[in-house]
């Protein structure tokens, strides 16, 4: 059977400059009542014309739509989405509608910002410990772009910690020095946070080892998202839950859609495309694709290399970070590949 054809969408994401509260404001349209999903706020863009490229079509757009054209961009994501029609086929099936979202972060433009098109443009306000606010106003093929938006470049994992309290108590030295390196090394624009801290401890630990661990990243001004059971994530009031293939595959959809209404996270691990789509399924905001490169922890693995974390970004409908022999430095790579960005053990660990 033939792959679906795709209707490709441009899709401009346009920073508006800080809110009076030091928020992050983006050019937002308001679809017609008469338009599919009528009524929602969406981002600026259209459809690619069938010999138009997407950057050609992106300058169309926002010359048509808003009087201006695009002078530096880059593409930020791809989103694959379907929507399902109304009607049905033939044989009674239901018509499904592939989309494929191109979306751009367009920084610069040339001319003033207005609607052409007698619709409402306006500067809407992220608040991203407020993000579900922003997934409701928006199509469900959405909801990637604002977690891009909000999610920070780089994601610091721990290292195992050693077994009883000693060695739970050098394990969270380590933590300490860890998230203060973080927190001094990379800053954030309009007070977001510039990085994530998954716990990942590599046993079992005490409820209130767990808490204290979250609350020492939370207290340094960083994301603590835990590698464990979402009754955990729960309990100890992380800010993310991260979910491996396992706890992919059987976690309760209605307890996670109960965590994400408290504008809570949730990342997962994809290592081939069956698991992408999985992460798709369940509606994840974050994906780690791993092994890229070779690791320490695996040798003579060589790691999936770059070209296939591009065709796994490519079918995911979240953000995907790049884990696995990573550092710091491979950011831009990750970044022209349509990746949010880098994921890594060694490249950040603070070991005391």
């Amino acid at each position: 059977m033939s792959p679906p054809v795709e209707t490709r969408i441009a899709l401009a994401v346009l920073p508006a400059g800080p809110s009076q509260a030091g928020l992050p404001q983006y050019w937002l349209e308001r679809r017609p009542d008469s338009a599919h999903l009528g009524g929602m706020l969406a981002f600026p863009g259209g459809k690619c014309q069938p010999d138009e490229s997407p950057t050609d079509a992106l300058a169309r757009e926002l010359f048509e739509e808003l009087g201006i054209l695009p002078q530096a961009s880059r593409l930020l994501m791809e989103i694959p989405w379907v929507y399902l029609a109304k009607s049905s086929d033939p044989e009674g099936k239901p018509k499904s509608k592939h989309l494929r979202l191109m979306v751009y972060r367009v920084e610069k433009w040339q001319g003033e910002l207005h609607g052409r098109e007698g619709q409402s443009v306006t500067a809407q306000t992220l608040d991203c410990s407020r993000h579900g606010e922003w997934m409701s106003a928006l199509p469900p093929a959405n909801r990637g772009i604002v977690a891009a938006l909000c999610l920070p470049p780089r994601i610091a994992i721990t290292a195992a910690c050693g077994a009883g309290d000693a060695g739970f108590s050098v394990w969270h030295q380590a933590l300490v020095k860890t998230a203060n390196a973080l927190r001094q090394q990379f800053r954030s624009s309009f007070g977001g946070r510039s990085s994530i801290v998954q716990l990942r401890p590599g046993r079992d630990l005490s409820m209130a080892q767990w808490t204290a661990a979250v609350a020492t990243v939370q207290s340094s001004g960083l994301s603590a998202w835990v590698n464990a059971s979402l009754d955990i994530a729960i309990a100890c009031r992380a800010d993310g839950v991260h979910l491996n293939r396992h706890r992919l595959a059987s976690v309760d959809r209605e307890a996670l859609a109960n965590w994400h209404a408290q504008n809570r996270w949730v990342s997962a691990s994809g290592h081939t495309l069956e698991e992408v789509r999985l992460a798709n399924e369940v509606g994840v905001d974050a994906l780690l694709i791993s092994p890229i490169l070779p690791t320490l922890s695996h040798p003579g693995e060589p790691g999936i290399g770059w070209a296939q974390f591009a065709e796994l970004t490519r079918e995911a409908t979240m953000p995907t970070y790049a884990l696995g022999g990573i550092l710091e430095t491979h950011l831009g790579q990750v970044q022209m590949l349509a990746g949010q960005g880098v994921a890594a053990i060694r490249g950040y660990w603070m070991d005391s």
